[in-house]
Formats: C-alpha cells, structure tokens, sequence
C-alpha cells in the first residue's frame, strides 16, 4: 500500500523526510480558537505564529520545486499573520485564497446553520466559512515570459521595423496598402509578432519594388529558415519551461468559492470533507505522486489519496487520533 503512516510530532517528523520528495503538502493546522484545549490554543499569538511558521519552513523543505502547498484556516487575524511570516521566511508564492462555503442553497444541514443566522442579537456576521491558501513557488511568469518575450525572434523584428522604416509607412497605412495580412509582421515590438505569408511578403516586394530599392532586402526562403531556426530554439525553451512549471491540472470545474458539505465528525472534531480534499489533490498532484498531510487528524487527506491513486504521507501527534486514522485508513471499523 503506497501510504506511511507516522505517530509523532509534526515538526519533528517533518525533519525526518528527504529535501524536495513531496509533490503536494496539504494541511489542516491548530486555529488557536480553541476548539480542543489540549492542541487547539496558545497563550501568546507570537507563540503560534512562530510554531506553526517554523512547521510551514519545514514543509517548504520537503516540497519539489513543481511542488503545491496548501492550509486550511479559519481565523482571518491569524491568517494575515501567517501570511507575513511566509512572506518574511520563505520562498513560498501566494496563489488564491480558497473560501469553503458550508452554506449553501441544497446543503443538508442549511437548516441547521440558518438557525445561527437568526438568532436575536447577534451583532456581527455569522461565520458560514473557512478558508484554504494555495501557495506554490512559482509565479506566473515562467512560460508567458517565454511565450511573449519580445526578444524572441529579435533579427526577424529588427529587420521588418528596417523596412518599415525604409518604406516611411505608418501601421495604419501599411495594413490600408497591403491589408490586414500585414498586421502581425509590422508588430515588430509586440508579443503578437509573427512572419507574414509568402503570398503577403510577396505582394509588399512587389508593390514597394524592395528587391531593387531596399539594399537590404531578403528573399522570403531566408527569412522562412532563420524563422524556422528561431522558432525550434524557442519551443525547446517553451517545453523546458512547461517541465519545471508546478502542477496544475485545469479540471474546469473550481473558482476560488467552494461548495461542500460539512464533515460528518467521526471520532475527530474538525474533519474535512473527503471530496474537497480529492478536489484539491486532482488539481495539483498526479496520479502516483506524494501527498504529505503532517496534521493527519482523521485521516480524511489520506482516505483522499487512496480514491485518486496518490502516496500518502500522514502524521499525527495525538494517540487516539493516530489510531483510529491508522483502522480507518486500513479498513477496519474505527
């Protein structure tokens, strides 16, 4: 079974694991609300922010560098804090703050939590909501710089701003002469440069007479060869790029609000749902990779690797917790 089990602290484990070995870390921290006063509260909040940030570097360690990091809070103070500790300490990039919806018009217990909602007095906005953070180490610009880099092809676009400057024709101009086939050749400073047609080129020599007036003037097959040269050299760096990217599989199915059912509590007070968690797995692991969860509670992250085909890596500090993750998880009644 591609699952290791760990009864320990999670700290202390997590040093234990090989640098860069897990694909997707996905946690479930303390909130320091107090849900349980034997893990769920510390008396400073500097305390907290510095033990569980001393647990996200540790998680930063072990990630791949295509690797996602993710963790469930509820506490927004507490998040902004964690936030600037991430910030501050590690190479961790912010990528979308996920919120949980518990409810929602068709959930099972909507009637239950409109009962909150209610209640006379309440002075504040009911909390229906958690939140989830997605970190990975990579922003945004690793293949889009490759992609629309305006360096690319830099000889090519050098030499048509020459013959537009040769021909001493606007952009206006020169798509009103030669249509709007001319468009793209003439973006020479622009992401959306390409080389035109031979039937465009052709037309554009033919009507300025360039092969006799321009003395620097190419033959289209010239062009067409250093294009195709370029253009292979480009796609390697494309492809090179695309590799090192951090997974990611659009399912087309999330935004960044989430609708799921609350989990039922089993033998553990905050549970998560077991679909949320394959939701999050199928988008940012693959089939075979490493799932670490160093706050394995109930198990729910590990019961979610074993339905989408990934290794499981789970810790847990709490003995009794630890034992009925490690039947339920092996399928023994809990």
């Amino acid at each position: 079974m591609n699952m290791t089990l760990i009864h320990g602290c999670a700290l202390e484990e997590l040093k234990k694991l090989d640098a860069k070995t897990i694909d997707l870390v996905l946690i479930d921290p303390p909130y320091n609300i107090g849900k349980d006063k034997k893990w769920d509260k510390w008396k400073k909040q500097e305390d907290y922010i510095n033990w569980l940030g001393g647990i996200f570097k540790e998680c930063e360690r072990v990630l791949k560098d295509t690797g996602s990091f993710y963790f469930f809070h509820n506490d927004f103070l507490s998040i902004v804090d964690l936030q600037r500790y991430i910030s501050a300490n590690t190479s961790l990039v912010f990528k979308q703050l996920i919120v949980w919806d518990k409810r929602f018009k068709g959930s099972k217990l909507k009637g239950y939590l409109d009962g909150y909602v209610s209640v006379d007095g309440l002075r504040n906005y009911k909390k229906m909501a958690e939140y989830c953070l997605f970190y990975t180490f990579q922003d945004e610009t690793g293949l889009n710089t490759v992609m629309l880099d305006t360096e690319n092809f830099k000889t090519l676009r050098t030499y048509f701003k020459e013959l537009q400057a040769f021909t001493g024709l606007n952009k206006s101009e020169i798509i009103k002469l030669f249509g709007q086939s001319a468009d793209h050749c003439f973006r020479w400073g622009s992401s959306q440069w390409d080389l035109p047609t031979p039937e465009t080129y052709s037309l554009i020599r033919d009507v300025l007479g360039l092969k006799d007036a321009w003395p620097s003037f190419r033959e289209y097959e010239s062009l067409r060869q250093e294009y195709e040269s370029l253009r292979q050299e480009y796609e390697s760096l494309r492809q090179e790029y695309e590799s090192l990217r951090y997974t990611f599989n659009n399912l087309k199915t999330s935004h960044s609000v989430w609708q799921y059912e609350i989990a039922p509590r089993l033998f553990h007070v905050t549970p998560k749902p077991v679909d949320l968690l394959e939701n999050i797995i199928r988008h940012s692991s693959n089939p075979g990779d490493t799932v670490l969860d160093c706050f394995m509670g109930s198990g729910s992250t590990g019961v979610a690797c074993l339905n989408t085909g990934r290794k499981f890596i789970g810790v847990e500090k709490n003995g009794d917790y630890f034992v009925n993750a490690w039947l339920r998880l092996n399928g023994l009644k809990v």
